[in-house]
């Protein structure tokens, strides 16, 4: 139960920052209550759905890494509509910021 909370603490906080940046495109002094609000939505959903996939095994550990991009992007275009661009185009960006956070994470904080 413990792994589960952990994994899902670490993904919302992955999704959660990506979804911040890509809303405000990267100029944090406009960030507001409502931005913060609807990053906690794309979070919560992605951590639920982390959890989810990782019932099954990965064999790969750039796997989850990509996972965690996928379901960003998947829970952003469903948590809210885009600010800039196509109706895809923000869901993309911040899956590809939520790729890149997992992989940094990944990379520089090593689990004993």
């Amino acid at each position: 139960m413990k792994k589960y909370v952990i994994t899902f603490l670490e993904k919302f906080g992955q999704a959660f920052t990506a979804c911040l940046l890509a809303m405000v495109q990267g100029d944090i002094t406009v960030l507001t209550l409502k931005h913060a609000m609807v990053a906690g939505k794309t979070g919560a959903l992605t951590g639920v759905a982390f959890i989810l996939a990782s019932l099954f095994k990965f064999n790969s550990k750039y796997f989850p890494i990509f996972l965690t991009g996928l379901l960003t992007a998947i829970a952003d275009y469903i948590t809210h509509p885009t600010h800039y661009g196509p109706a895809f185009m923000e869901a993309v960006v911040t899956g590809a910021v939520a790729m890149l956070i997992a992989y940094a994470y990944e990379h520089f904080y090593k689990r004993t």
